[in-house]
């Protein structure tokens, strides 16, 4: 009998960064416990860059980036840069509550494609969730905006 040995395979298609464990709001069923209380960790930028650059070696075709809320990271555009420097594709999953000018701008720049959650179309349900009153008129308008933009948002 004669035994084929196959080169491993070393592409990894898509992977999770999260950035943060800090985050607006305290949604009831977070799994990874994030709220105001959070904090950014012990990973700096040149870490996640470094990070970036293993992906991007492996051959990783597309990232996202989550939290805690990976809006309020400080270095999130900076990170979008540097892995689309590295073409690789980028998603952010934020809860779209506290999105900065200059994030829009990146996020336009860079083609990122967003994702949220939406709990429900009724105000004090979604807010229920989330512990935050107006966080449903926030994500929502968010979300509408960056559609209106002709990004990609789900």
């Amino acid at each position: 009998m004669i035994a084929a040995v196959l080169p491993p395979t070393s592409t990894l298609g898509f992977a999770w960064l999260e950035v943060t464990g800090f985050c607006s709001l305290e949604c009831t069923h977070c799994y990874a416990d994030s709220s105001p209380k959070g904090t950014h960790g012990t990973m700096t930028s040149g870490d996640w860059k470094s990070a970036i650059d293993q992906l991007a070696d492996l051959g990783t075709e597309s990232i996202q980036f989550i939290g805690g809320e990976p809006c309020l990271y400080p270095h999130l555009a900076e990170l979008i840069a540097h892995a689309r420097g590295r073409r690789i594709g980028v998603e952010v999953y934020s809860n779209l509550t506290h999105v900065s000018d200059s994030l829009w701008t990146c996020f336009t720049e860079h083609r990122v494609d967003l994702a949220t959650s939406y709990y429900s179309d009724q105000a004090a349900e979604h807010d229920t969730v989330t512990a935050r009153r107006g966080s449903h008129t926030r994500t929502r308008a968010n979300f509408a905006r960056y559609v209106r933009q002709g990004a990609r948002a789900r």
